[in-house]
């Protein structure tokens, strides 16, 4: 007759169900959340530049752009909660050099923030470089004033040389930061809206 199984063996060979961290019910509703933002409206929208060119006022030549972009619903309801929306233009002045690399003669960032000021019930933007601010009573009108970029100073006239080429190119990116930096940090893949444009590259004539 076979021996039964010892007690402690039988103890040894059951599966034991191992405690995970007191944070682990919170992690898996942050997931769910993460989720939440990814099927409510995240997805990317056309941004493209569509135009460009400078022109030379006091000795200094001038950025004007039109940007074509909009923002998803999800992203909207974001502003609206009281999250910053960001445009920041990337600006990259050039002189080609025929038998060597072309040589960079300027380099600009550019900054936007839109925030909507619930006391106020308007929406602000804020040239984040120069700290000038404008106020709008609607989103669209908010958004209206970014797509457009007027008289944005990027090169003084003395850095040119008029008997050489020069090639300027420009990139936009759009931010919508949605979440505080700790839930950013877990939830990377869905934390913000972010978009952004591909170079546009012209040869003006300086």
């Amino acid at each position: 007759m076979a021996a039964s199984p010892r007690p402690d063996r039988e103890a040894r060979d059951r599966p034991r169900l191992r405690r995970g961290p007191a944070a682990f019910p919170l992690l898996v509703a942050l997931v769910c959340v993460g989720l939440c933002y990814a099927q409510e409206g995240w997805a990317q929208v056309r941004f493209d530049i569509r135009s460009a060119y400078v022109e030379r006022a006091e000795g200094v030549y001038q950025l004007n752009a039109t940007l074509d972009f909009d923002i998803g619903e999800g992203a909207r309801a974001a502003v609206r909660d009281g999250a910053p929306f960001t445009l920041h233009l990337e600006i990259v002045v050039r002189r080609q050099r025929s038998y060597w690399l072309d040589e960079g003669v300027a380099a600009l960032d550019q900054g936007y923030e839109l925030v909507y000021h619930a006391l106020s019930d308007r929406y602000l933007v804020r040239n984040v470089n120069s700290g000038e601010q404008a106020s709008y009573a609607t989103l669209d009108a908010a958004l209206d004033s970014l797509r457009v970029i007027s008289n944005l100073p990027i090169l003084d006239q003395a850095l040119v040389r008029p008997e050489r080429r020069h090639e300027i190119s420009l990139r936009a990116s759009l931010d919508v930061r949605t979440m505080p930096d700790t839930l950013r940090f877990i939830l990377f893949w869905s934390d913000d809206w972010r978009q952004r444009s591909e170079w546009y590259t012209w040869s003006p004539r300086l």
